[in-house]
C-alpha cells in the first residue's frame, strides 16, 4: 500500500496570502451574500483532480484560484503567483474570461489561475 509522504497544503496560510492582495477570498461553499457584498473577490478550489507526476512516486493535485470582478479591479498576478510558491503551489497556467452575470447586464471578468500541488508517495 502507498503512503503519502508529502505535507498537506496549509490552506489557512494560502488564504492569508491571497487576502494580502486586499480582496476577500472564499471557498466553493460561498453564498449569494458574499457575491452580492463583494464586487471583487477570489474563489478557490483545493480539491482538484489528480494527474501523474514526472516520477513514478508523484502525483499532481489541481488547485484552482479565480479572481472575479464586477468593477474592473486588478491584482498583481505575478506577485501572487510568486508568493503562493512559498505555500507549495506550482503555477501551471491562467485564463481570462469576460461575460455577464446571469439574468443581468452587469459585466464580469474572471481570471483563473491554475496551480498544482505535488504529492509524493512511498511504496
Amino acid at each position: 500500500m502507498a503512503e503519502i509522504i508529502s505535507k498537506p497544503l496549509d490552506l489557512s496560510r494560502i488564504v492569508e496570502v491571497i487576502r494580502g492582495t486586499g480582496f476577500p477570498c472564499f471557498g466553493l461553499d460561498m453564498g449569494r451574500d458574499e457575491v452580492a457584498d463583494n464586487p471583487s473577490f477570489f474563489l478557490y478550489s483545493d480539491d482538484g483532480g489528480l494527474t501523474p507526476g514526472t516520477h513514478a512516486n508523484q502525483y499532481k493535485r489541481a488547485f484552482t484560484l479565480m479572481f472575479v470582478t464586477r468593477e474592473r479591479a486588478i491584482f498583481d498576478d505575478v506577485g501572487l503567483i510568486e508568493r503562493l510558491k512559498d505555500c507549495r503551489l506550482i503555477f501551471d497556467s491562467s485564463e481570462i474570461d469576460k461575460g455577464n452575470l446571469v439574468n443581468t447586464d452587469e459585466q464580469v471578468t474572471a481570471t483563473t489561475l491554475n496551480f498544482h500541488q505535488l504529492i509524493r508517495i512511498e511504496r
